[in-house]
């Protein structure tokens, strides 16, 4: 329980340091788009290749990956057919509720949480991989093509996708893994310093964002965070409890890991990205911080059911 509780403190401390950094403005009025500017063109892509390059591509594909990427896969979809359709909102809503309920806080949350609750920060290194190397380039080809409007051939949307810092930082990563080259120290640890950058990096500009306060959310999109929260915090670590105890056969610690993880909240990059793409801002920011609160109860649960 100690672990649970020590991840959300740390978040705690960096939002509320990028919040007072704010409110003082300290570092101007465009400081939260340069900082995520900076998390997502260079710390990312670079703490993405840096991990790749240094894990055993055979360890992130387990079937323990299969129940929490198949879960959050099933919510995702789910998530981006019910508000694109069902809701009749946009391609870029549904894109960003998708990954609200798929996207989890693995990077830093997770961590604190793999090491005190689950006794090993391995389990953190597949999910995040995961999320990184496909959730993501899936979720921004979307993206790009809504913003580039009518294509003229099949493959034009697949052109944004290989620019993409964080897809090419996934291929270096892949490649280097692959090939068991060794990146020399005077490159690799300047790569390091730089990548350490991005989950504080996130959490600064996530703190920002409540600079000018924060608010009950508007009537048009509350009955969308209820629906991004049920899923999320509900839904998904049921999916992954019984895709990784029944049909898989896992338990004990293991299957904790699995439920634990597919219960961690929305992930600040998601709101990076919302930034990015400027799309749905306000509805990934408040889907961050509202599963970010209610996730404590629900993590704990978890633990106490399953610890």
């Amino acid at each position: 329980m100690l672990g649970v509780l020590e991840g959300f403190g740390v978040i705690a401390v960096v939002v509320l340091t990028g919040l007072v950094i704010g409110r003082t403005g300290l570092l101007g009025e465009h400081a939260q788009r340069v900082i995520a500017g900076i998390v997502f063109y260079l710390a990312t892509p670079t703490l993405l290749f840096t991990m790749i390059a240094t894990t055993d591509l055979s360890f992130i594909f387990s079937t323990q990956l299969i129940a929490t990427g198949g879960s959050a896969v099933v919510c995702a979809i789910l998530l981006f057919v019910l508000t694109r359709w069902a809701r009749k909102r946009s391609t870029g809503e549904a894109m960003f509720s998708a990954w609200s309920v798929s996207y989890v806080n693995i990077g830093n949350l997770g961590i604190p949480i793999a090491l005190y609750v689950l006794g090993d920060i391995a389990y953190v290194a597949p999910v995040l991989l995961f999320q990184l190397l496909l959730l993501a380039p899936i979720g921004m080809a979307v993206l790009d093509t809504v913003r580039m409007g009518k294509v003229d051939h099949w493959w034009s949307p697949i052109f944004p996708v290989l620019r993409n810092p964080i897809v090419l930082g996934a291929v270096a990563g892949i490649i280097v893994s692959g090939t068991g080259v060794t990146v020399p120290p005077v490159l690799f640890d300047p790569l390091s310093m730089i990548g350490d950058m991005s989950v504080p990096g996130a959490l600064l500009a996530f703190g920002l964002s409540f600079s000018n306060g924060w608010s009950l959310p508007a009537k048009g999109t509350r009955r969308q965070l209820t629906l991004i929260t049920t899923v999320k915090l509900i839904l998904q670590p049921v999916l992954a409890w019984v895709i990784g105890g029944p049909l898989l056969g896992w338990s004990g610690t293991d299957l904790l890991a699995i439920v634990v993880t597919s219960a961690l909240p929305t992930a600040q990059n998601v709101y990076i990205y919302a930034m990015r793409y400027r799309q749905s801002e306000t509805l990934v920011r408040d889907s961050v911080f509202i599963t970010t609160i209610l996730s404590i109860p629900a993590i704990l649960l978890c633990a106490a059911l399953l610890g």
